[in-house]
């Protein structure tokens, strides 16, 4: 596909820090304009807002689009183990726009899309009426279900630090001395990342050793992240995606012949919503999963109930622990 790119016209830092109550689900989180909230004490799938109603609930179920993405997973086994709030502070280096020329040559030009020669073979394997089983196979798990429109490239640096609550102003001896962990020293630290990046990040990790109040993550994407724009160039960036600099997508569909776009939306959304496993069927404002032979259980939430016995589970040690220590005090 046919791609312009433009010398963005200057450079663009921002800074930002966040004490998150709330988590993003993904990298597509900016699409979805929902989240949920991280220091309840449910189930990390039980609901995304309480406005929904249980509506969205299957987005974080596991056959939801979110199930799968490296920053939803991570959430996941940090909310089991205990890590309640999450800060984030990143920076994005913005360099290059990138826009998809083949839909607008199409329309207003009327010349045939420049579609790449094995995508047209994979077209031709379909023929006319394909299953929605060879067009999970042949189209959306080579090429998804949406192509780019339009982005930004360049790179990022950010620094994730999650916190479990019940440990926080917890104290600890570590190499003889007294490490106490707070929002306050957190604040601080995240400040002066950016600033002084070895040292902030050995005092954090001193602090996850020493407390284990906290989890610490550092994500550099981009040649050098954002360290060195002047190598940031447009072969070694990466797609950045916030508030200023959305990623713009559109339905593969828009490139299918005409005889193949109903049937490819109805195929990519049994793959989002029942993970391949099955055939998404919708009456009367009610959704559900019609499971092939080969897995008849794809309508049972075993990850839900997985999170919800883990949740128990640590509810009842919780318990536990407390009336020991009242039992002590006594």
């Amino acid at each position: 596909m046919a791609l312009c790119w433009q010398r963005a016209a200057g450079v663009r830092w921002f800074l930002l820090m966040l004490l998150w109550h709330w988590a993003p689900l993904g990298p597509l989180s900016w699409f979805l304009a929902l989240a949920e909230r991280l220091d309840q004490k449910t189930s990390p799938f039980s609901s995304i807002s309480g406005r929904s109603s249980g509506q969205l609930d299957w987005l974080l179920s596991d056959k939801g689009p979110f199930h799968r993405c490296p920053e939803y997973t991570e959430f996941k086994e940090r909310f089991q183990q205990g890590f309640s709030t999450r800060y984030k502070i990143y920076r994005e280096f913005s360099h290059w726009k990138v826009n998809s020329l083949v839909t607008e040559k199409r329309d207003f030009f009327k010349a045939p899309l420049p579609l790449a020669p094995e995508f047209l073979r994979n077209l031709r394997l379909l023929g006319r009426r394909p299953s929605l089983q060879q067009i999970h196979e042949n189209l959306i798990k080579k090429y998804g279900t949406h192509f780019l429109v339009s982005a930004t490239l360049g790179g990022e640096e950010s620094l994730t630090i999650f916190l479990d609550k019940q440990k926080l102003s917890k104290k600890s001896e570590g190499n003889g001395n007294s490490s106490v962990v707070s929002l306050e020293i957190l604040h601080q630290l995240a400040a002066s990342y950016f600033t002084d990046r070895e040292s902030t990040l050995r005092r954090l990790h001193h602090l996850q050793i020493a407390t284990s109040a906290i989890k610490v993550t550092e994500t550099r994407t981009g040649p050098l992240g954002c360290s060195n724009y002047d190598s940031l160039d447009s072969v070694s960036s990466v797609l950045v995606h916030s508030p200023e600099n959305k990623i713009h997508l559109k339905g593969l569909q828009d490139v299918l012949p005409e005889f193949l776009q109903n049937r490819f939306v109805e195929a990519a959304l049994s793959y989002v919503a029942c993970n391949s496993e099955g055939e998404l069927l919708c009456r009367n404002n009610d959704c559900w999963c019609r499971c092939s032979a080969k897995f008849p259980d794809c309508n049972c939430p075993f990850a839900d109930i997985k999170a919800m016995e883990e949740s128990l589970r640590k509810s009842k040690e919780s318990w536990i622990n407390l009336n020991n220590d009242f039992m002590d005090s006594g």
